[in-house]
């Protein structure tokens, strides 16, 4: 996939400027193996980010510490890999909404639809709430390093979208486990939902046991979903963001100066991948639309104004159930003050 040169050229450089603090202060001889999991395919601008996490670190501790990475779901899905850092098998993992919720529930008001609805957006919340669940993670004995994304989804389906009413002719796919966007779901009007996970998911368009999905553009490209649909919804459903999570107890029984050296890492990377995957999103998007394998359909207006409107009443719906109350409060006031500016 696409890597945008520039930006990468820019990581590298501030990788190589940042001092290594505290490369002294334990004795060379210490070695520590650190293990992480993500679903994401190697082959891919993640592939190339998590390799660079690991040479900044390897080189900040100068080869002290050790990072192995089981990428394209080698570890498992999502719920695999939280499974696996709770049985001491993996020491962190990137997640999406589906393992982050596991921890956090609170975190999912984030993929509620028609709630954040730009980049600028996504990046106030994310950066103004960055503390707040990091100090709800680490309750929970997870250190929650920051975010990156997954992005916003286009809905993806074999008949185009004109109504309402059309939501309940397709067999949507959504992910195991995730009970909320389930709901969300048919609450928007999908009456035909077959949840299942991430990489059961192709052998099940192949199949036809579903015929619509939502994702963002490039990710439909790595999974290779593309075959399976032909048209592309000109609205996105929610937002889903991804980040990186640590055992607790585990990071801190590492070294000060190993602890210094992934920290550093993920602050340093984890915004420019954040950057890098929207760059991938709008080509993807153009490229799939250009290419002809793709129709982006243009919606009615009464159908985006009922989709809005249901999503409204969600928000309130579901706080308090499926995520804090006083988050989405908190949410929607940043938010209002963001937009009066």
């Amino acid at each position: 996939m696409y890597i945008s040169r520039a930006i990468l050229v820019t990581v590298s450089m501030l990788l190589l400027s940042i001092p290594a603090t505290f490369e002294k202060s334990e004795a060379a001889s210490d070695a520590y193996t650190i293990r992480l999991g993500t679903i994401a395919p190697e082959e891919t601008t993640w592939g190339d980010f998590a390799q660079k996490i690991k040479w900044y670190v390897v080189n900040r501790t100068r080869g002290r510490a050790k990072i192995i990475w089981y990428m394209s779901g080698v570890a498992g899905d999502e719920t695999d890999m939280l499974d696996k850092m709770r049985h001491g098998e993996l020491e962190g993992a990137a997640f999406t909404i589906v393992g982050l919720g596991a921890i956090e529930p609170s975190i999912r008001v984030l993929l509620m639809p028609f709630l954040l609805k730009t980049y600028e957006e996504v990046d106030f919340i994310l950066d103004s709430m960055l503390p707040q669940f990091q100090k709800m993670f680490e309750e929970k004995g997870y250190i929650l390093m920051g975010f990156t994304e997954v992005g916003f989804p286009h809905v993806f389906t074999q008949r185009p979208i004109r109504s309402i009413e059309d939501f309940s002719r397709f067999k949507m796919w959504s992910w195991e486990g995730e009970d909320l966007v389930q709901a969300v779901l048919g609450d928007l009007g999908f009456t035909k939902i077959f949840p299942s996970s991430l990489l059961d998911t192709r052998k099940n368009l192949e199949q036809g046991v579903v015929d619509a999905f939502y994702v963002p553009c490039y990710a439909q490209l790595g999974l290779q979903w593309y075959h399976h649909a032909k048209y592309m919804s000109d609205f996105t459903l929610g937002y889903i963001p991804a980040a990186f999570v640590m055992d607790k107890k585990y990071f801190q029984s590492l070294p000060p100066d190993i602890q210094y050296a992934i920290r550093q890492a993920f602050e340093l990377i984890l915004r420019p991948l954040r950057n890098v995957i929207r760059e991938e999103e709008e080509k993807a998007c153009q490229g799939l639309i250009r290419r002809g394998i793709m129709q982006k359909v243009q919606s009615p207006p009464e159908l985006l104004k009922e989709l809005e409107r249901r999503s409204q009443q969600m928000h309130n719906k579901y706080a308090g159930k499926k995520y804090s109350r006083e988050v989405i409060i908190d949410i929607q006031r940043k938010l209002q003050e963001f937009r009066s500016r």
